[in-house]
């Protein structure tokens, strides 16, 4: 069994000791925002999503993988599984089917089943055709592998002719963190299988290629051979870097009956886990460590640095320490206007996400524009051919891959925008991120006993940047991050989490039910026209992009009301901190002779303690660092060897 290493618990654990010292020492506004980066982090996510064609053993893989003795995923040999389901933690078993319901608000009605039920909500033989139209499947249970916040997907089989089954895929793949592309010893991958993975790849990089079924062919190897050289050739990937791992879930499976450990070795399930875990861990430090752990040290070292500052101002000449406080109160009073009128930097935010819009909205018109001109160009290439079933079910995928290309573009786009202004607003509101440097300057500090650890103000502005980003990804679903969420918002946060994935996140979800739609309609006509195949056709795309321009819309307008909202909260912590800090400063001035040591005493103590906790900080981070790379390779800032040590004595 492969091991999941870094556990969410030891960070949580760091976090949690950190917001109780920060309440213990009165810093109560870092308090506050440690434990909204801890419970940011609580609901963060890993998504693992298999995917392959029917009946190569993707269901029997997901249940050997979970380790799930009484199967959760159908895997009779006459069943095919038909719908999404995505399998979460909970500490009780609950499995929802949510089914399509237009008289609902939210267009679904959702229905608690059993276990054994779940065949006949998700295969073509419990529900053939999907006549329930059940939407998504949702299971949470007790298992320790999703303990740490993974969450796995499986989805219908793609190859076949049914494009809802394909795209409903593909709206799942830009939020895979892992891709599990499932192939068999059966036979080689066909081409249907090669151009869902060559689209696939657009949204999603980490790919594993888990090979079932080894045990009923002793010939195996020259399949997976052959797989290689083919999967290298249509992704532009060596040979040799891909993970294809053969396996056999029949033989994981009967070992966890059995608890025979020859079934598990013939099983070669381990070397397949372990190349699972150890690729969400990878992911796992980029996206569930180490962005909460930038964020809750910055508040760390700030505290570090303010009670060296309150140290530094006990017996400090009093002129000079006065006038140091009153300009930290002036600080805080323009922060405070700031925050209170703001009109300056709400105008610009007004403005910027006015050009924005325009900007995305030409981005749509051109993508329409593309769409059209590839079945336009196609109707040429195949004349009356493209009146055949094959044909214009191709040429529907083929669009959808377009628009959806252009939507993840568009979402890149967006991305890159919202980060560069919102740069550019921090630097103009000047956030305060030095006080205590500019206090311990302006105090002639003499080096002596302890070291106080300015880090360069490029670090402290990623470690600020990773915070606004964690307060903004737990408003509005994600925000950028759920454009192309398809149904995927069901799985993160229950009725809101829904609301917010089918409204904002339904893009490319939408594309799958319109495209079916679009099929339906042309496979009942008796004779078909090459006409009407393409009227019908840009019906879809008008259609399909009238959708994306809804979605697209909303996530702007979250997008807005989040930035707007998170530079408030900075506003107001920098406010309160700043606060709090003056007034324990003046304290410190004003305080009696007599009462001075046992003061120093005091902040030696608590410095000891915030050291302390730094150091844990700086170890679990460099172990995170070493199996995640940096959010971006030209960036290290946030690692512990960046920091500028500037030694402060206490006198």
């Amino acid at each position: 069994m492969g091991c999941m290493p870094l556990s969410r618990d030891v960070t949580e654990t760091v976090l949690q000791d950190s917001a109780a010292l920060s309440d213990k020492l009165g810093f109560e506004a870092a308090a506050q925002a440690i434990r909204g980066q801890l419970e940011a982090f609580r609901q963060k996510k890993l998504t693992v999503v298999a995917a392959g064609e029917a009946r190569r053993g993707k269901s029997s893989l997901l249940n050997a993988l979970l380790n799930e003795k009484t199967p959760l995923f159908p895997v009779d040999i006459n069943v095919c599984t038909n719908v999404v389901t995505i399998v979460r933690y909970g500490e009780t078993e609950a499995i929802e089917a949510y089914i399509e319901d237009p008289k609902k608000k939210t267009g679904f009605r959702m229905e608690h089943i059993s276990r054994e039920q779940i065949s006949d909500y998700v295969s073509e033989k419990g529900n053939p055709n999907n006549y329930k139209r059940v939407k998504m499947l949702q299971a949470s249970i007790p298992n320790p592998l999703l303990q740490e916040g993974v969450v796995f997907v499986d989805t219908p089989g793609v190859g076949s002719l049914n494009v809802e089954h394909a795209e409903t895929t593909f709206s799942f793949l830009p939020n895979a963190d892992v891709l599990l592309f499932v192939s068999d010893a059966d036979s080689g991958l066909t081409e249907s299988e090669l151009r869902f993975l060559k689209r696939g790849y657009q949204y999603c990089k980490n790919i594993l290629f888990p090979l079932t079924k080894k045990d009923l062919n002793a010939n195996y190897s020259a399949i997976l051979e052959d797989n290689r050289q083919k999967i290298s050739i249509t992704l532009g990937i060596p040979a040799d870097e891909l993970q294809i791992i053969p396996v056999s879930s029949t033989a994981k499976l009967r070992y966890l009956q059995s608890g025979r450990a020859t079934m598990l070795t013939n099983s070669n399930y381990a070397v397949l886990e372990d190349a699972i875990w150890s690729s969400i861990a990878r992911r796992k430090g980029v996206i569930q460590l180490l962005p909460f752990l930038a964020a809750a040290k910055s508040e760390l070292l700030t505290q570090i640095d303010q009670v060296a500052a309150q140290y530094q101002m006990l017996g400090a000449d009093q002129g000079v320490a006065q006038g140091l406080v009153d300009e930290l109160n002036r600080k805080a009073a323009a922060l405070q206007e700031l925050q209170e009128r703001g009109a300056d930097w709400r105008g610009q935010l007004a403005l910027f996400f006015s050009i924005l819009q325009n900007d995305v909205n030409r981005a749509q018109q051109q993508i329409g524009t593309n769409a059209r001109s590839l079945i336009q160009e196609r109707s040429g290439m195949l004349e009356s051919r493209i009146c055949h079933e094959k044909n214009y079910t191709q040429l529907v995928c083929d669009v959808n891959d377009l628009i959806g290309q252009g939507i993840l573009d568009i979402r890149e786009d967006i991305a890159q925008k919202v980060e560069e202004k919102s740069d550019e607003l921090m630097r103009q509101m000047k956030f305060s991120v030095s006080v205590n440097e500019d206090i311990l300057d302006g105090l002639g500090f003499v080096p002596t006993q302890m070291t106080v650890v300015f880090p360069p103000p490029k670090a402290m502005d990623t470690a600020i940047k990773w915070g606004r980003n964690i307060s903004m990804n737990s408003m509005g679903g994600g925000t950028v991050g759920s454009l192309l969420g398809g149904f995927i918002g069901l799985c993160f946060g229950g009725p809101a989490g829904m609301l917010i994935g089918v409204e904002i996140g339904g893009s490319v979800g939408g594309l799958a039910g319109g495209a079916k739609g679009c099929v339906d309609a042309l496979t009942k006509y008796d004779q078909l026209e090459v006409n009407t195949v393409m009227q019908t056709l840009n019906q879809h795309i008008a259609s399909s992009m009238s959708g994306v321009s809804a979605s697209v819309g909303n996530t702007i307008a979250s997008l807005r009301a989040a930035v707007s909202s998170s530079f408030e909260q900075q506003l107001n912590h920098q406010v309160k901190s700043l606060r709090d800090n003056t007034a324990q400063l003046q304290r410190n001035i004003n305080m009696a002779a007599n009462e001075i040591p046992q003061k120093r005493a005091v902040f030696k103590e608590q410095s000891t303690l915030l050291n302390y906790q730094l150091e844990r900080y700086e170890t679990l981070e460099k172990a995170v660092s070493r199996l995640a790379p940096s959010p971006d390779p030209g960036d290290t800032s946030h690692t512990p060897a960046d920091s500028e040590e500037v030694s402060y004595g206490f006198l």
